[in-house]
């Protein structure tokens, strides 16, 4: 029997991957089933997932996806008819809020998988703004006094960081012959799709912000104003030139002391393994040779962006697809690779989750109701912002 219930998964996963690639790039396709697969192990060894949810909840939860429920206690089962504009606004258009354990459930998922997710500091939102107060006077320390004279007052020099929250969607199509039956593997791609989407838009929003390349309503780390700046030295124009012993030191020491707990370091995969590289090329010795006194220079393999994929300056690297990568082209004067604390980041969670299924409707320019599909539409305001620009140091190549 448990033969027979492995081979029923993995084939429904197989199905279930090849079925979205055409509508989800393949790279996310494989990520969310790799998050399923985790969440099938998980539940083996300890009888629970990531996402906190027992059976009774997924199910339930692939059901009102099949379904689209008009709510929670009225039992009667609707086709809602979409439009191209996906307005969710309108009641018979919109889809349905998820119940909060769902909701959780995403956004616990998408902790495990995205850096930020994991990293940054959450605030809930009751509104669609929320300002977090920062200090950005100088460092407090009092003064002495003499006998029967007044001290010095030292204000306080308070700024805010305003959260403001955007709406996000994620549509993909799937065939109505998976929707036939609810069940628990559903619920899990279901869950693991809006997780890995949204920790990846969290991500790309984070580290480097809306840009013409890759649009979006927030500020990264790369580009918001106010960050602590390093420059190569002359002849560092490529990402490579970056030296793990003494330009890490010197980023270091950019940052205050208190800050340092919980710092780290992030780049992209092929800028970690150029800097690898780069220090056994020119120095003669193996990059691994200097793991020996700690954590000073050290590789981790099969890290990334959960796990650190090393350690420099005895500060963990974090590698991230959407920060810039290597090229062999000649990088003068480009911002490529960060160090600080991500609990300078705020993420601002404004709490509903809602989930439309759409039965007709444009979803990229093909007719799904010709097609035997169901249009699957996440939709979650949140908001992101750099309450301390000064807790990161943004390295940049030499300009020649």
């Amino acid at each position: 029997m448990k033969t027979v219930e492995e081979t029923v998964k993995t084939g429904f996963n197989d199905f279930m991957e090849k079925t979205l690639i055409p509508t989800m790039e393949e790279v996310s396709t494989k990520n969310a089933r790799k998050v399923v697969e985790a969440m099938i192990v998980e539940r083996s060894l300890r009888g629970n997932d990531v996402s906190g949810l027992d059976t009774d909840q997924k199910l339930k939860f692939a059901s009102q996806v099949k379904a689209a429920y008009r709510g929670f206690h009225d039992q009667a089962r609707l086709v809602t008819k979409a439009n191209e504009a996906l307005i969710e606004e309108q009641d018979n258009r919109g889809g349905y809020l998820v119940e909060p354990e769902v909701a959780a459930a995403i956004l616990r998922i998408a902790a495990s998988v995205g850096t930020i997710m994991k990293q940054c500091q959450k605030w809930p939102m009751k509104t669609d703004e929320l300002g977090i107060p920062n200090y950005t006077g100088n460092f407090l320390t009092g003064s002495y006094i003499g006998v029967d004279l007044p001290g010095t007052v030292t204000g306080l020099t308070f700024g805010q960081a305003v959260l403001i929250a955007r709406k996000w969607q994620l549509a993909f199509t799937v065939g109505n012959d998976l929707l036939q039956d609810a069940s628990v593997q559903l619920a899990d791609w279901l869950l693991a799709m809006a997780g890995e989407a949204l920790a990846n838009m969290i991500d790309q929003q984070g580290f480097i912000g809306g840009q013409s390349s890759a649009p979006g309503p927030f500020q990264g780390i790369l580009t918001v104003t106010g960050t602590n700046t390093y420059t190569l030295a002359t002849g560092g124009t490529t990402y490579a030139k970056f030296n793990p012993v003494t330009d890490a030191a010197n980023v270091i020491a950019t940052l205050e002391e208190s800050i340092l707990d919980g710092a780290a370091w992030y780049c992209h995969r092929t800028v970690w393994a150029a800097i690898r590289a780069e220090l056994a090329s020119t120095s003669g010795l193996p990059f691994l040779f200097l793991s020996g006194a700690g954590n000073e220079l050290k590789d981790e393999p099969g890290g990334g962006p959960i796990k650190p994929a090393g350690y420099m300056g005895g500060y963990p690297v974090y590698t991230n697809r959407w920060l810039p990568a290597t090229t062999v082209a000649t990088q003068t004067n480009t911002a490529f690779m960060i160090f600080g604390n991500l609990k300078a980041v705020a993420f601002g969670d404004k709490g509903d989750m809602r989930v439309g299924n759409f039965q007709s409707g444009s979803f990229g320019g093909k007719e799904i109701a010709l097609s035997d599909q169901s249009g699957i539409v996440y939709k979650h305001r949140h908001a992101l912002v750099t309450v301390l620009p000064k807790a990161f140091t943004v390295i940049f190549t030499s300009v020649s």
